[in-house]
């Protein structure tokens, strides 16, 4: 759940222009399978979606990971995963109306619904899978990708080994009424009333106008330090992905608002405990201590009341990209999770 003005990252993207990123990998592949690494576009649910399937070792486990946002697409930002590639087989997706799968379809996506991205996430799961020539894997969900998550392995458990959410929702309506409270008690306390009143009045719905989006993003708690630093840097890769791709940065940063006035409002509508606390595959959640966005103290009495056939939760330093800023302690906490299940 990002709900940051995107004209900062605009900005920080455009400042870092002459600078490059690639993915810091060893430079010689590590032993067991052979590396991997494949992208292209596939036909999901009636349109051409982007996927790519990533890592030193192909006989390591798979995970597909489910980015969040809404609308948050990871394919610019593919230099993060090294270190997760290290140890597992990665897939990636732009969702639906998302990133280089909007690229494909454009503002005409059709079916932008929570409910089509979890047919398409199943869609995706069996692809990878038939692409690897694996049973099961891994579904990793971040922020608004463990909404999708859930709702997923619901749907078809036998298609996974486990769920792991991070930054995990819990409640979208919480959400909301946490970040509206402290964006007009941050407008009050800068003298700025009239955007304290027209902030106090939003509704989910409400949000689906980018300027009201950007004035509540304006004046909410901002996220943690560990959070401003991850962005500042990841905001450095945009323009070399929008280079690759033959587009503007100004052209990613809008496609993610187009995608997101139509999701958000699925988003902030979110109850975990309204889908259901039965999950039917090993779940853990493995949260940043310090995120602001999605609380830990919330994900952790969501984890209590769960029935799964294993459960678990860890907090680790960092906050609501702890996955990305703190990778070491997010993939070692995994890596303890899955080894439980006898998964490797």
């Amino acid at each position: 759940m990002l709900l940051v003005d995107r004209r900062t990252m605009l900005a920080g993207a455009l400042a870092a222009s002459a600078v490059g990123a690639t993915a810091a990998y060893p430079s010689a592949p590590a032993k067991g399978g052979a590396p991997i690494y494949w992208q292209g576009l596939i036909r999901v649910g009636g349109i051409k979606q982007w996927v790519a399937i990533r890592g030193r070792d192909s006989a390591k486990a798979a995970m597909l990971f489910l980015h969040g946002g809404p609308c948050e697409a990871h394919s610019p930002f593919l230099p993060v995963f090294a270190p997760w590639e290290e140890r597992y087989v990665v897939a990636q997706w732009d969702q639906r109306g998302a990133g280089r799968s909007f690229g494909e379809v454009g503002i005409a996506t059709p079916n932008m619904t929570l409910e089509q991205i979890v047919q398409d996430t199943i869609e995706v799961t069996r692809h990878v899978l038939r692409r690897l020539g694996a049973r099961k894997l891994i579904l990793v969900g971040h922020s608004w990708g463990t909404a999708v998550g859930l709702s997923a392995v619901r749907s078809r458990p036998e298609l996974f080994h486990a769920f792991v959410g991070t930054g995990q929702l819990v409640s979208g309506a919480a959400l909301l009424a946490r970040m509206r409270s402290s964006a007009v008690s941050r407008a009050q306390a800068a003298g700025e009333a009239q955007a304290a009143a027209q902030i106090n009045g939003f509704s989910s719905a409400d949000l689906v106008d980018m300027n009201k989006f950007r004035l509540m993003a304006r004046w909410a708690e901002p996220f943690s330090g560990s959070d401003n630093a991850y962005l500042a840097m990841r905001s450095t890769l945009l323009k070399p992905a929008a280079d690759q791709e033959g587009v503007a940065v100004a052209d990613l940063v809008s496609r993610e608002f187009a995608c997101l006035s139509k999701l958000l409002p699925a988003s902030l509508d979110f109850e975990a405990g309204a889908v259901g606390y039965d999950v039917p595959v090993p779940f853990f959640v493995i949260q940043g201590r310090d995120d602001t966005r999605t609380r830990p103290e919330l994900a952790q009495a969501f984890v209590n009341q769960v029935r799964a056939p294993a459960k678990g939760y860890t907090e680790i330093e960092g906050g609501h990209f702890a996955c990305f800023s703190n990778p070491t302690a997010f993939l070692n906490a995994l890596d303890s999770d899955i080894g439980r299940l006898g998964i490797r």
